[in-house]
């Protein structure tokens, strides 16, 4: 068989595949841990050992690179390498008592210039040829629609470049210190993924003094609010000139909260337009025009007992929530709301 046959024959096998077989490089790949995948093709499962995963849980071995590894390379060798990002879902129903996060990102690439990060790229040793962007852990079942889902996608933009500050609690005489990545004392168009406070209310009292709406310096709330301006900015979902201006405190000296009100002083204010953040970090490259809006995600629950009809239907119909192409009648934001209807992601195995 000549060169040119091969070469149509592979063609026409590649074509003829569906979907389902398209995502799977090697159904019947041998892997480390039993790898299921559910009928809709929406979420898998990763079955390890009763104390594999009490390791796994206890000793927060997410953190561990190494582990990380090995489980997104397992991962590869049923799944094809066309995921942005891979969720590690813990199959608990709440948090972990020893563990002190909801969820947490780790970059694994970066091609994005402007946003203040570097250029990086360590996929291969996930098991990925460039494609792969971060790994993602929730602690807990159905914490992809309460949150903070959005919170950790948000991360993979923000807040690399932007020196923030907060607090440890209220008082005066006090000294605030740098809160990267998360806004701290940031305005913005509205209170953001990342923390900061809705820049409208701001008050300037004058000497110094300002006034807020309540805030969160870390979190607003989970999947509760949408991405605001900035953030959907770093995203790469708007460009600067869509971005309303902005302040961001540092120097806090004092801070007092009645009234759903928060009360401070500081002695640093830096007010941000398009020009001032891109002076900061450079334009974005690519633009909002060419950045990638879609993405797709790998959605892995971890387990050490087979899930149950209850568990795979309940993780299943969160992710069919939370990549929804559309509105719903949730309070809850999922990614397309959030993002105005911009972005979407596709969560497929």
């Amino acid at each position: 068989m000549n060169k040119s046959i091969i070469k149509i024959f592979l063609f026409s096998v590649l074509i003829s595949c569906s979907k389902s077989e398209d995502s799977l490089i090697n159904p019947d790949g041998i892997t480390d841990h039993e790898i299921t995948s559910h009928s809709n093709n929406r979420v898998s499962s990763l079955l390890m050992t009763k104390s594999e995963y009490r390791d796994w849980v206890n000793n927060d071995e997410f953190r561990n690179s190494e582990r990380r590894k090995s489980l997104t390379n397992d991962l590869y060798k049923k799944y094809a390498d066309k995921y942005d990002f891979i969720f590690f879902i813990l199959n608990e129903p709440s948090i972990p008592e020893n563990l002190s996060y909801y969820g947490m990102l780790v970059g694994v690439s970066n091609n994005i210039q402007g946003t203040g990060q570097e250029i990086y790229d360590y996929s291969l040793d996930y098991g990925s040829n460039g494609k792969l962007k971060a790994v993602m852990q929730l602690t807990g079942l159905e914490y992809l629609r309460n949150g903070p889902a959005l919170h950790e996608l948000a991360h993979n933009w923000a807040n690399f470049g932007i020196d923030t500050h907060y607090i440890n609690g209220p008082g005066t005489g006090i000294n605030s210190f740098n809160y990267k990545p998360h806004w701290g004392f940031t305005g913005g168009s509205s209170r953001g993924q990342l923390g900061g406070f809705d820049q409208s209310t701001l008050v300037d009292n004058g000497n110094n003094s300002y006034t807020v709406n309540s805030f969160g310096g870390f979190a607003n709330g989970g999947n509760g609010i949408p991405f605001n301006e900035l953030e959907l900015y770093m995203m790469g979902m708007i460009s600067s000139s869509q971005v309303s201006e902005f302040d961001v405190f540092t120097e806090i000296t004092s801070f007092s909260s009645s009234s759903n009100k928060f009360n401070f002083t500081a002695n640093s204010r830096k007010t941000y337009d398009a020009q001032v953040l891109e002076n900061l970090l450079g334009k974005r490259v690519p633009n909002s025009k060419n950045s990638q809006k879609n993405f797709k995600i790998l959605a892995v629950v971890i387990t050490d007992t087979p899930l149950s009809d209850e568990e795979w239907n309940k993780v299943d119909a969160t992710a069919e929530w939370f990549s929804k192409k559309g509105e719903d009648e949730s309070s809850l934001y999922n990614f397309w709301e959030a993002t105005n209807g911009i972005g979407s992601i596709d969560i497929e195995n």
